[in-house]
């Protein structure tokens, strides 16, 4: 069996099926991706929710999202995402101790997302306001929790802090995607102040994304490369006269 082309060989294949404008929107919206912040979602089960947050991720270039899976897979529309998913890379895990262990030895802070009246009670964890998280100090994963429930304790504990969003109305918790979409935002205007070589992709990584846009932006593009691969491999036949 052929062993999968490399990202330069299905660029290479590929690229001349795609106009000069697609190949270069998607060498822009590359160069401002970035994993240096991420997302954890908690077992989310609103389908609504999950797509949300994807299209937030996407549309704030943000390439990387965690996803919690105990009780309910993560299934985000098609119709609310937009297409979305298909432009970003989903980690889904099967336990919340696996996750957060998984980011910690990837290197990032993780905290632990909570309305402002269980932050500020919250023992043996520093709480702080979005506004302090300081992408300074290294990548950082902020952990949303489900609907309704949000985060139970066991989860708040294996984090490195907690994070909240202060509210001046009667309200005291917003709706857990409109919480992601304001989490994005701020850490994206966060990521300006810092040089695009400590928050940008890793070479190898961007090298993966955009083999994969490549080919996610030709129609039935799996089986026009599987084509291709096949027409490349075999040899010439010569005409015997």
């Amino acid at each position: 069996m052929p062993s999968r082309p490399t990202p330069r060989e299905i660029k290479q294949l590929l690229g001349p099926l795609l106009s000069a404008e697609r190949r270069k929107r998607i060498a822009q919206v590359l160069k401002k991706r970035t994993r240096y912040v991420t997302l954890v979602l908690d077992d989310l089960y609103h389908q609504h929710n999950m797509s949300a947050v994807v299209r937030s991720c996407e549309a704030f270039g943000f390439q990387d999202l965690h996803v919690i899976e105990v009780d309910n897979k993560f299934l985000p529309s098609h119709g609310v995402a937009m297409g979305a998913q298909q432009w970003i890379t989903i980690f889904r895990h099967g336990s919340a101790s696996g996750c957060i262990a998984a980011l910690k030895q990837m290197g990032y802070k993780v905290f632990a997302a909570d309305p402002p009246e269980k932050a500020l009670v919250t023992k043996e964890k520093t709480a702080i306001t979005i506004h302090e998280l300081d992408l300074k100090a290294g990548p950082v994963a902020i952990v949303l929790g489900k609907e309704l429930d949000g985060l139970d304790n066991t989860i708040r504990s294996l984090c490195h802090g907690v994070v909240y969003i202060p509210m001046e109305g009667f309200t005291e918790s917003l709706n857990v995607s409109v919480t992601a979409a304001l989490f994005l935002y701020h850490l994206r205007q966060q990521l300006k102040n810092l040089k695009e070589k400590i928050w940008g992709l890793p070479s190898e990584y961007k090298d993966e994304i955009e083999a994969l846009w490549y080919l996610r932006s030709v129609k039935k593009g799996e089986k026009i490369l599987k084509e291709l691969l096949e027409r490349k491999s075999s040899p010439k036949v010569q005409n015997l006269k």
